[in-house]
């Protein structure tokens, strides 16, 4: 029978819609209302048409602005009357390049449901460290440019197996169009590196190894979502000291990693409000009140009562807490003034005074992302260091600039931040500019957002302060570029609000 309808529209979105499990939830509505037509990713965003009757297109939307997946957001919402095309299904079609407007979205820690399965002894994932799905997993970290596809991130190199390509192709699949999607059969690796040794055989239970190792009381780096971790038992006091000779790094709070919330409460005093930010999505580092009496080194956090928490974002740290009966320092693997280190080779050659023995993987880290760091003031969080889980910061704005504009960062806490359209992103933190390796990945960070966006400034904001690397960079490229505008400012606000007030 010929399917009959009497309208076809194009809806165009933009806003946090790639990678977010986006165009799965709009084909399951599509079907759920019995529309015809496609959905792709684009530059700009998600790009929909749709075939069927006024009051399917009516029922269609309210739906979709009214249960948008969690970690989605529309910014704009275009629909255009185009002519029928008798479409008899819909699908999921093959993106399209074109100028790049939609936002990347940030890493989020591994789901309820994923969490579920990788403890369940029949489930093909049981134990499986890259474990994830369209609402959780890598994104930022692995993305080397949009549009947001398999083949545009570190997840190129491993082909699916039929097993997943399978979940990857089921629209009723909670891993339909997942990017990062993978197995023990076809995804990355887990290796046991050291510094004076071969690799240990894969076939080996590495996570056990690696906990002993703990448990002896040694320092050992731990490949992450963004970088390593310099990892040690919390409670032991020789192995904290020895790290902070090692490190350099005499009284700096370090921050400890616990395996639950309960664990938490035992050794610290936390709030609702800290409590809801620890088991946030995001799982950002938190700072709370310590117990007067605690199994946490003193050295931990010396001569004050705060210290700061957080709880497992990755598989792996699952199953690494799993095997262990203490929390973990779980600190970024670098030196001072440097940023987080992305692969074991720079590991052991920055660090062979500080770790010589590195759990790792196969899977590229294409962008480093720090923690993020957070503290709850009367109820108000306060972000310290804006960074994995929340960033990249993406912000609509009504207020439209015909310019593109760049704002850069002082020379400590850099970050960088963009403006153009109606859109306002700030990168993650970067870090202090006091040394050569934190500047070229200051430099690295602004080369991704550009390719990212497609983005040459037309302004740019930087601090006055002849001295910081910004500044001198700022000046450097408009020297380079007479075209471009430079604008100088005396303070020191964030410079999103600086971006603002170029706006406006």
């Amino acid at each position: 029978m010929e399917y009959i309808s009497n309208k076809r529209v194009k809806i165009e979105i933009s806003g946090v819609v790639q990678g977010v499990g986006f165009r799965p939830f709009v084909y399951q509505l599509a079907l759920q209302h019995s529309l015809k037509g496609y959905v792709f990713n684009n530059g700009n965003g998600v790009v929909i048409e749709l075939e069927g009757e006024q009051s399917q297109f009516d029922a269609f939307l309210s739906s979709m602005t009214t249960s948008l997946p969690t970690l989605s957001r529309i910014d704009t919402l275009q629909i255009t009357e185009i002519p029928i095309k008798k479409s008899s299904t819909f699908s999921i079609i093959k993106s399209t390049n074109t100028d790049v407007k939609t936002m990347v979205s940030a890493d989020i820690s591994m789901c309820p449901d994923c969490k579920k399965e990788m403890n369940e002894p029949k489930n093909r994932r049981y134990k499986y460290p890259f474990i994830n799905c369209t609402n959780c997993g890598p994104r930022y970290t692995i993305i080397n440019a949009l549009p947001y596809d398999r083949k545009n991130t570190s997840m190129q190199n491993f082909e699916m197996c039929d097993a997943c390509k399978k979940e990857y192709e089921d629209p009723l699949n909670r891993r339909f169009h997942a990017q990062p999607i993978s197995c023990y059969d076809c995804g990355p690796k887990l290796s046991f590196s050291q510094l004076t040794h071969d690799h240990i055989s894969k076939d080996e239970d590495l996570i056990e190894i690696f906990s002993q190792y703990i448990k002896q009381g040694r320092s050992v780096a731990l490949k992450g979502i963004g970088g390593f971790h310099i990892v040690c038992d919390t409670t032991n006091e020789k192995a904290v000291a020895a790290l902070r000779i090692n490190k350099h790094r005499p009284t700096k709070p370090l921050a400890v990693m616990f395996k639950n919330i309960t664990a938490i409460k035992k050794m610290c005093r936390i709030n609702k409000k800290e409590e809801a930010l620890i088991l946030s999505k995001e799982r950002p580092i938190v700072l709370v009140n310590k117990k007067k009496i605690s199994k946490i080194a003193k050295s931990i956090a010396p001569n004050i009562d705060k210290i700061g928490v957080f709880l497992p974002y990755a598989p792996l740290h699952e199953l690494l807490l799993n095997r262990l009966d203490c929390p973990i320092v779980a600190t970024s693997a670098n030196l001072s003034d440097e940023p987080i280190i992305r692969d074991e080779k720079e590991l052991f050659e920055k660090l062979p005074l500080i770790v010589e023995d590195a759990l790792s993987n196969d899977r590229e880290i294409i962008n480093a992302c720090d923690d993020s760091v957070v503290m709850s003031v009367e109820d108000t969080s306060i972000m310290l260091r804006l960074s994995r889980g929340y960033a990249p910061k993406s912000f609509y704005t009504p207020k439209t600039t015909t310019k593109k504009i760049l704002a850069l960062g002082a020379n400590q806490k850099s970050t960088i931040t963009l403006a153009f359209e109606n859109n306002i992103i700030v990168s993650p933190h970067i870090g202090d500019l006091n040394s050569l390796d934190a500047f070229e990945y200051f430099v690295r960070t602004l080369d991704t957002f550009k390719r990212f966006y497609d983005f040459e400034p037309d302004v740019i904001v930087c601090d006055k302060h002849p001295g910081y690397e910004t500044t001198k960079w700022a000046k450097e490229y408009i020297a380079k570029n007479k075209n471009v505008e430079l604008i100088e400012v005396n303070t020191i606000m964030p410079m999103l609000f600086l971006v603002w007030l170029s706006i406006i």
